[in-house]
């Protein structure tokens, strides 16, 4: 009888609605799908938050729901209030510490624990740790001090007691190996698929019933991601503002996924424009009408400044939108000749591309096909493999490690 290998995936994440949730629930679907009968999954999340992961768990997945680690009264009392947490960690030495296991993956004899987003914590046990990019090596400025030492003393740790690493670009990869100084031997490159690619498209009385839900009109450009500052949803603010004044276009741009305090900032800028009617935050959207929103939009607009991967490209080409994005980071990596680039600090380049768009039924139809084209070289259950090639060689030169201690300590016998 074959055993199975036991991988604990851990992805005990606060806000599930953020990139590297959804990234996780379509590994988890993935892995589910497959017809491996020498592995088994489980997915350790926090307690209660069951839904977000649940549908895509099944086959050869399990669910585990573990509770937060109790914290002292006094350490939750004053971790509320920003001044007197970080004066309690210098009073107990702490200021930035690495968090180790609670002991919960070690106990159910897991062989080997997957850390599939940046959160993670020192164990013994064989791991994969995944830092999806260092953002904050490139721009400190959209953190406090204190998440910059955080990010820095964690990820650095976390790499350390790593069997591997594993990130999304070889841009990203480079970008470890200069800061951290790992062996490039240590770091894999997988790449996401599409999370859309399992999906139906929707029919058009559901596309309906989302625009009227919404109320939104058309032409319209979309942009989902979270009100971050480094995402950069500013410069499409600009891009609407040149626009109207030079060209008399005003398309509405729909901005999708969790708003942040950012956001105040944004309105207001729109509103100083003049093009605060042309702006819509939809916030978070369930799959379904993700995909809508997508079928009625023209193009695909991703100004961020900086990007581990870049989901929402892979998403924008399954649906067949044309893709205008920035030129940062893993970006053109990802989308390849399949898109059209622009500076992140260029406003005026971003407006060309979105009138070109907006005039342009030919262009657009030879985009959304460049984009189909690129999508190849890009699938969920290619992700699934090679992670599960992966977790059989940090297995393998485990065991390899373990009879070596074995064999050393009978020499010394």
């Amino acid at each position: 009888m074959i055993r199975r290998l036991r991988i604990a995936i851990d992805c005990r994440i606060g806000d599930p609605s953020q990139g590297t949730g959804t990234a996780v629930a379509a590994l988890a679907r993935a892995l589910s799908k497959s017809e491996r009968c020498d592995q088994s999954y489980t997915f350790v999340i926090r307690k209660g938050m069951s839904d977000w992961l649940g549908p895509n768990v099944f086959g050869p997945c399990l669910m585990e729901e573990v509770p937060l680690a109790q914290r002292s009264r006094i350490r939750t009392a004053l971790g509320s209030i920003q001044p007197l947490r970080s004066l309690w960690q210098q009073l107990r030495g702490q200021r930035v510490r690495v968090p180790g296991s609670d002991g919960f993956v070690e106990s159910r004899a897991f062989d080997l624990v997957h850390f599939p987003t940046q959160m993670a914590y020192l164990t013994k046990l064989p791991s994969i740790y995944q830092p999806w990019d260092l953002q904050h090596v490139h721009y400190p400025e959209f953190f406090s001090q204190e998440e910059v030492e955080r990010r820095e003393r964690h990820y650095r740790a976390f790499c350390a007691n790593a069997s591997a690493v594993c990130v999304q670009a070889e841009w990203t990869k480079q970008d470890l190996i200069r800061h951290f100084a790992l062996e490039s031997s240590k770091i894999t490159v997988i790449p996401w698929g599409s999370i859309l690619d399992a999906q139906k498209k929707p029919e058009e009385p559901e596309i309906d019933a989302t625009v009227k839900k919404y109320n939104l009109s058309r032409p319209c450009f979309v942009y989902p991601a979270a009100t971050w500052p480094h995402k950069n949803h500013q410069l499409i603010l600009h891009a609407l503002s040149i626009l109207k004044r030079a060209y008399r276009l005003e398309p509405q741009i729909l901005f999708t996924g969790s708003t942040r305090n950012h956001k105040e900032k944004l309105e207001s800028l729109a509103l100083e424009l003049g093009v605060h009617k042309q702006v819509r935050y939809l916030g978070f959207l369930e799959e379904r009408e993700l995909q809508a929103v997508y079928l009625i939009s023209v193009a695909l607009i991703f100004p961020s400044r900086f990007e581990g991967f870049g989901l929402p490209i892979l998403e924008a080409f399954e649906a067949g939108l044309p893709v205008v994005s920035s030129n940062a980071t893993t970006l053109p990596e990802v989308a390849g000749g399949a898109a059209m680039y622009f500076d992140p600090d260029a406003p005026d380049e971003l407006a060309s591309h979105m009138k070109s768009i907006l005039e342009n039924h030919s262009l657009r139809e030879k985009m959304a096909e460049q984009g189909k084209m690129a999508l190849s070289r890009f699938s969920m259950q290619e992700t699934a493999r090679r992670f599960q090639s992966l977790y059989d060689r940090i297995a393998k030169r485990s065991c390899q490690l373990a009879s070596g201690n074995q064999n050393a300590l009978g020499d010394k016998k």
